[in-house]
């Protein structure tokens, strides 16, 4: 009720500030000669299409809040959820419309084709829409690029260690859709799981966009007696369908429970799931269920003004926005000049965000909070996901923050790496961290 109360207040206070100021633009801040044009990439068609259209909103509530909307030429690209388009609308931002800022696309297939293209285009500053393949800030570093966003295995790494540690799982059936950001998050789950613990996962890969999970949920049934939970890997419209196949399959009787990763959790999928799905945890930089101020103020204002509830991909356009105003801020408007607007961006300390506060790391890529989340029934009566652990301040290296080298000289993450059973992974391990890595991770039972 205390919280319900406190969203009314919110509620009340920003339609006054919307009514009297319009989010007017600070006192001493300076307007650009000329509006900057600012690309974003996104899926607008296809599977994605909601986490693109999310991005977008998430866009423009910034520049509305900041009183920038005269001040940016937003220009919104659609690429059809495919890596050429992706690749293809960069560079006509970039060539025809000359885009001082191209904010990229929300899948990681689409994110590794941008990067690759980035290589060669060093005029334009990059800020991935909601793309999480670990390499473009890590192994495929690219100076022009910033991420406020996050990793797959960024969020996983002590996930995968509460699973093991807390649940006190051994084996894990992991089901998901078979490309890189999926990888990577079954990549770093397995980091955190078998290092703390856990004995053994078994991958079930599917095709991107797939909807049905008729085979799938017999071989689950067949595995029941062997493996103690199963690691849902996917979002958006494939996990809607998932459940619906788990239930009428009568999986929920034969698991304790169904985890899974990142967005599992989102809001687009607990508005279409049961009311079984309450108790399905997950992990990510955002939870919608948070109580901080930062985070009612922006989900009462995005609600105002698009009639549809926030979530991560929002939280990422938003704050991407956000952080170029404040680099433009920095320089009084000029674009003349890309690094020092990169300079200020990667200088920022961000406060305010309604996922907690964050600040880049010398890879260009934001350190922030990981939340272990679970959902559960909300005082209006909807589904909503809440925190019940933090970590603070992780960054894209997670436990390997001091080991940053080793862990980039190991091959980058895919269908079948890490390995998934103990043995072989400690014997892998050992070749790129050392034997006394190893040891000491077995004696002092994980991280």
């Amino acid at each position: 009720m205390k919280n319900r109360n406190l969203f009314a207040l919110l509620m009340a206070v920003i339609m006054v500030l919307s009514a009297t100021a319009g989010f007017a633009l600070a006192e001493g801040k300076v307007r650009p000669a000329a509006p900057v044009k600012v690309g974003v990439t996104c899926p607008y068609s296809g599977f994605v299409a909601v986490l693109g259209e999310n991005l977008v909103k998430g866009v423009q509530l910034a520049m509305e809040v900041e009183g920038r909307t005269d001040d940016i030429d937003l220009i919104i690209e659609d690429t059809e959820c495919t890596s050429e388009l992706a690749v293809t609308k960069c560079e006509s931002l970039l060539k025809k419309d000359q885009a001082t800022f191209i904010i990229g696309s929300v899948t990681g297939f689409e994110g590794d084709a941008q990067v690759a293209w980035l290589k060669n285009n060093p005029n334009v500053i990059f800020m991935p829409g909601y793309a999480a393949p670990q390499d473009m800030t890590m192994r495929a570093f690219c100076p022009n690029i910033i991420r406020a966003g996050w990793t797959a295995d960024q969020v996983m790494f002590d996930w995968g260690c509460y699973v093991a540690k807390e649940l006190g799982y051994k084996n894990i059936v992991s089901v998901g859709a078979d490309y890189s950001y999926p990888w990577g998050q079954a990549a770093g789950f397995a980091r955190g799981f078998i290092e703390n613990g856990g004995e053994k996962i078994e991958y079930i890969w599917y095709p991107e966009g797939n909807t049905d999970f008729s085979s799938i949920m017999v071989k689950l049934l067949g595995m029941a007696n062997e493996y103690d939970a199963v690691f849902l890997n996917d979002g958006g419209s494939p996990v809607v369908a998932f459940w619906k196949a788990w239930e009428q399959y009568g999986l929920n009787n034969v698991f304790p429970q169904l985890i899974g990763g990142t967005n599992v959790g989102d809001t687009n999928v607990l508005t279409e799931v049961s009311d079984g799905y309450v108790g399905v945890m997950s992990a990510g930089f955002y939870a919608d269920g948070d109580p901080s101020e930062a985070n009612q103020v922006f989900r009462a204002r995005y609600i105002e003004k698009f009639g549809t509830e926030p979530d991560a991909v929002s939280v990422q356009g938003y704050d991407t926005m956000r952080c170029i105003i404040a680099g433009l801020d920095a320089v009084d408007w000029k674009i003349d000049d890309l690094g020092a607007i990169m300079d200020a961006i990667l200088a920022l300390e961000v406060t305010d965000s309604p996922r907690g506060s964050f600040y880049f790391d010398e890879y260009h890529n934001a350190v922030q909070n990981v939340y272990i989340k679970e959902t559960q029934t909300g005082a209006d009566g909807k589904m909503i996901s809440n925190i019940i652990l933090t970590f603070e301040e992780v960054t894209q290296f997670g436990p390997y923050a001091d080991h940053k080298d080793e862990y980039m000289s190991m091959p980058e993450d895919a269908r079948d790496y890490p390995f998934t059973t103990r043995d072989a992974y400690m014997e892998d391990l050992a070749k790129y961290f050392g034997q006394d890595y190893v040891d000491n991770l077995i004696s002092n039972g994980g991280w």
